[in-house]
């Protein structure tokens, strides 16, 4: 650690941490939206809440060995205590993730790999690292009673791809609501959407919801690209994001001394 650091008080570090969040709060609340606005403007596919499979070119190819990638899923689960809670790894989503029922295991984080994780998922690992514009890719596991409440993702600037691995039965307690209108999940289909709209989740049944979840770069023109890709590499280098890879680290590190 620096010198610099070490010599801001504790209480001093919080309070900086404290201004920085509100500035970015506020830089959201104000800048964001015709930041969106201006994006949107140069998307080849559209704005629409939720997309057609076929917007991409690699969704069959994926789609065509979801159960590999669903029975590696399967593998990792035989072993919950190593699938920590998303509020673990990333305290700046506890707004919405208020217990320890929506479970991530991490294969690629903002462009960083969590080797172990894709060691264990070895063809899952392969088939997401030829996706695109990738960004992340983890199993997100929704255990009973799970409640994600009405909330909205950071940027337009990519897209939100779910694969259904293991989906309840009963549809009408595990859903999605994407801009008002409600979704279910089909095991080895894609639900593609722009998560900027608002989303609001539940599952209600007593079985665990998996999907293996995708943020990928939006096919965008000119100068949008640009203001997307710089939008999203402040974003990565963010104290939020930042924070979390470091928790990846932790966990990984802490799973490995008790092997």
């Amino acid at each position: 650690m620096s010198s610099s650091a070490t010599s801001i008080p504790h209480h001093g570090r919080e309070r900086m941490a404290y201004v920085f969040r509100r500035a970015v709060f506020w830089f959201g609340f104000y800048i964001r939206p015709p930041v969106h606005w201006f994006i949107s403007l140069f998307s080849k596919v559209g704005n629409p809440p939720v997309f057609r499979r076929d917007v991409f070119d690699w969704v069959v190819r994926l789609e065509n060995d979801w159960v590999a990638i669903r029975d590696e899923a399967m593998k990792v689960l035989e072993r919950p205590e190593e699938i920590p809670a998303l509020r673990v790894v990333s305290p700046d989503h506890s707004r919405i993730a208020t217990d320890d029922k929506w479970k991530v295991f991490f294969l690629w984080g903002y462009g960083y790999e969590v080797k172990d994780n894709t060691a264990r998922c070895p063809v899952t690992n392969e088939l997401v690292k030829s996706v695109p514009g990738l960004i992340s890719a983890f199993f997100s596991i929704h255990t009973p009673g799970t409640h994600l409440p009405r909330h909205y993702g950071p940027t337009n600037g990519m897209l939100t791809c779910h694969l259904g691995l293991k989906i309840p039965e009963d549809a009408n307690k595990c859903r999605i609501a994407i801009d008002d209108q409600d979704y279910n999940w089909e095991p080895g289909k894609f639900l593609i959407f722009d998560d900027t709209y608002y989303h609001e989740v539940w599952n209600d049944t007593d079985e665990d919801r998996v999907v293996l979840l995708m943020h990928v770069e939006r096919p965008l023109r000119q100068p949008g690209k640009a203001i997307a890709d710089g939008f999203l590499w402040l974003a990565t280098r963010s104290p939020f994001i930042q924070a979390t890879l470091k928790s990846l680290d932790e966990w990984s590190a802490r799973e490995d001394a008790t092997k």
